[in-house]
Parts: structure tokens; C-alpha cells; sequence
């Protein structure tokens, strides 16, 4: 793209309008020709800062090769700098942050948004110096992990002008940090970058027995881990999927709530409402089998299933799981919660788009919607699923750690199920 002979403040103007709408290529075209005539006039400092500009744009157009070729030529012009130009070299290192995230440089990301907040704070350009410092803390936890973060992120704060709303940003980072136990499961994770309101964050709060289980951000359908390899293995391994057709397969279950047992639902919808006593609801179930022409053997064990039901709900009274009252009458929560992570799971494996998994969790949380009356009513649904699944009546480490989950999600105050209104 070539440009008339223009006034650069005109063409930076228009690079700029470019950037704001969301037109990356051309954008970097007119950087990049502003960048050129700068050098030409002899501006290296204003070049070297609209060439980082030109850079972050090319990274923008997930052109990223070009873009760290781009950044390195600032990089070496910068050095040539005189030191008074200290505003081009924080802009630089603010610029560098992005386009080393995007290129999966975290670690050096980091140190550069460090380095254009520490400039820009010298500059007392405190606007500037917040937007680099939030963007430096969130770096460090992506590439730390959150328990090595806390000791740099209370470093950063105490550089920071204790008022504004970057002050404040970076302390809820440092928060979050600071609330995670020292292990990678069972714990409450937020990606302060996703919305944490709104109808997706509400369907993917439905997932949020499996995120908390496994130590991911449960308000984000790419998650933390999005190495395709390892989310490829792990569908082959747990679900038996190795490509696009077996995760639609899977998913299409999943939302169908086909994927457990369905003996399980046949027995809970034979409990007709109000009844308490275990005989009554054996003889449904009886009765319902003779109707039906199931053999005596079959309906003995769904007898007996009955019975392991009964004791789950015991203990979930027991427990706070359900009111005193209490009982489950659908575990299709389980195959809806899993729905979820089974969309977060086949994006990061590339065997669906972003839309499509957008639709399966949206779709996953009005379907639990319609079946559960609060988070609390799902959560036991979502937890019998699970124990008849792999407890086999033990209440062992499968209960302990869904009991662990629910409670972190019902009772700590950065849940998603004490902000967000059920349905």
C-alpha cells in the first residue's frame, strides 16, 4: 500500500483510526510508511515508537514472524537513542509486551510491560504507567502461575501510586493470586481478562465443578491449557475422541444428557413427588418393570440402585449437599456440566471453532436451566451423576473432592455461583 506525500502527524492520524477499527494490515501499512519517513527526516526517538506501533499491528494480522522482525529493527534503532528519549523507549517496551504475548514469549512480555510501566512512571505519565503495569501482572501470572506471581505482584504494588484504578486492578490480581491454596486442583480460578457476567459466563459457571476440580479458569471457553497436543491426548485417553466427528459425537450426547446410565433417571422419575418412603418407591419402580417386561433380575438391581441412591442423599443431607429435605431428581447436570469442558476441550484440540463451542456451552447452561431450579439443586444433580459413575457406593476420594468443589463454589465470595443469578 503506498501513500501520497502526506504530513506524518495526517498518516499516524489515519494509522490510528485503522488500529481502532479493528483493520490490523492496514494499519501497519501506515505505520509503517509514517515509520519511514520519520527515519528519513532524522526522528529516529518518534520512529522507533511508531515502528513498535507497526509491529504490534502486524501481530494484530497474526502476521508474527514479520512483527518480531519489525520489533527487533526498534529494538536495535532504540539503542542508538539519545537519553532524552525515554517516552519512545517506554512506548516501545509497552508495544514489545503485546507483541511478545502473542507470539508465546510470556516471560519476556512480562519484563518488557514491567519496563514501560517503570518509564512511563518516571514520565509521571500515570495513565500510561497503569495500563502497563495491569498488562505486566497479568503476564507474570500466565507465565509464573499464580503462587509464584504473589511475590512480584506485591513488588509491582508497591511501585504504584496507591489510588487510581490500575492500583486497584493489580491488587485484585494479587488477590486472586494469593487466594489459590498451594496445589493445582480443587480451587477457584478467574481469568481476569473473560467476563465474569453475562449469559456465556452463567452457561460456563455450569462447568465449574470440572474447572475447579482441575485448577482452570472456569470463565473462559479456551481456558488455560491450549496446547492442541495435550487437549488431544487427553480426549483420546478419557473419551476415546481423535478427531473432529468423535468430539461431535461425544458433545451431541453430552447435551442430549445420554451419557449416563439411563437406569439412573428411570428409577429418580419413579419417585413421584412428595413420596418419602423407600417401599413405595421400590414398588414403583416394580411396577414400572412388570409394565415394562424387564426381567426379575433387572429389576432387582435397579431396586438396589435405588437403595445406593438413597444413602448418596443421605450423606448429601449430611453434608450440606442438599437441604434437610433434599433429594436429587435428575443427574442430567452431570452430562451438562461436562458438556461444557467437553467444548473447551475440543477448541484447544482443533476439532471444532470458536462458534461452535460457544454454542455448546450456551446451549449446556440452558438445558441445566430447565431441568435444576439454583446452583445448589444442579450441584447435587452434577455430584450423583458423578458418584454413580465412579464412587461405587464408597464415598471415597471422588465424594471428598466433589464435596470440596461444591463447597468452594457455593461459599467463597469470587464464585461465580454466589454472583450470578441461576437460569
Amino acid at each position: 500500500m503506498t501513500y501520497p506525500s502526506t504530513d506524518p502527524g495526517e498518516l499516524l492520524d489515519r494509522a490510528r483510526k485503522y488500529e481502532r477499527q479493528g483493520r490490523p494490515e492496514e494499519a501497519a501499512a501506515a505505520f509503517a510508511a509514517v515509520a519511514d519517513r520519520m527515519e528519513a527526516g532524522g526522528d529516529r526517538a518518534a520512529a522507533v515508537a511508531v515502528r513498535a506501533r507497526q509491529a504490534r499491528a502486524l501481530q494484530a494480522a497474526d502476521r508474527t514472524d514479520e512483527a518480531l522482525t519489525v520489533l527487533g529493527r526498534a529494538d536495535q534503532a532504540a539503542g542508538g537513542l539519545p537519553g532524552d528519549a525515554a517516552e519512545a523507549r517506554a512506548v516501545l517496551d509497552g508495544q514489545a509486551a503485546h507483541v511478545l504475548a502473542g507470539a508465546g514469549r510470556t516471560a519476556e512480555a512480562a519484563r518488557r510491560a514491567w519496563g514501560a510501566m517503570t518509564g512511563f512512571r518516571a514520565l509521571q505519565d500515570h495513565k500510561r504507567a497503569d495500563r502497563a503495569a495491569v498488562h505486566a501482572a497479568r503476564l507474570i501470572v500466565a507465565d509464573a502461575g499464580p503462587r509464584e506471581a504473589v511475590g512480584p505482584l506485591r513488588d509491582m504494588l508497591a511501585q504504584m501510586p496507591p489510588a487510581g484504578d490500575g492500583y486497584q486492578q493489580v491488587a485484585a490480581i494479587l488477590a486472586e493470586a494469593e487466594r489459590r491454596p498451594d496445589r493445582d486442583y480443587d480451587i477457584l480460578v478467574t481469568d481476569p481478562e473473560a467476563a465474569t457476567w453475562g449469559r456465556l459466563a452463567a452457561a460456563l459457571a455450569v462447568g465449574a465443578h470440572l474447572a475447579v476440580g482441575n485448577g482452570v479458569a472456569w470463565n473462559t471457553i479456551t481456558g488455560t491449557d491450549r496446547d492442541p497436543e495435550h487437549n488431544r491426548t487427553l480426549l483420546e485417553r478419557d473419551w476415546g475422541i481423535s478427531d473432529a466427528a468423535g468430539w461431535k459425537q461425544a458433545m451431541d450426547r453430552l447435551l442430549a444428557a445420554e451419557n449416563c446410565d439411563p437406569a439412573i433417571q428411570i428409577i429418580l422419575d419413579r419417585r413421584a413427588s412428595g413420596m418419602t418412603d423407600p417401599l413405595a418407591w421400590h414398588s414403583a419402580i416394580a411396577g414400572w418393570c412388570q409394565e415394562k417386561d424387564v426381567s426379575i433380575e433387572t429389576t432387582e438391581e435397579l431396586v438396589r440402585l435405588a437403595r445406593q441412591i438413597a444413602r448418596y442423599e443421605e450423606r448429601f443431607r449430611v453434608d450440606g449437599l442438599l437441604p434437610p429435605e433434599g433429594r436429587v431428581d435428575s443427574v442430567f447436570g452431570y452430562d451438562f456440566g461436562r458438556a461444557v469442558n467437553m467444548a473447551r476441550w475440543g477448541l484447544n484440540a482443533g476439532y471444532c471453532d470458536a462458534e461452535a463451542a460457544e454454542d455448546g456451552v450456551l446451549r449446556a447452561g440452558h438445558y441445566a436451566s430447565k431441568v435444576y431450579t439454583s446452583w445448589e439443586d444442579y450441584s447435587a444433580g452434577y455430584i450423583l451423576g458423578r458418584m454413580l459413575r465412579f464412587d461405587e457406593g464408597e464415598l471415597g476420594e471422588w465424594y471428598d473432592r466433589s464435596l470440596t468443589g461444591h463447597r468452594i463454589l457455593v461459599e467463597d465470595p469470587g464464585s461465580p455461583w454466589r454472583k450470578l443469578a441461576w437460569g
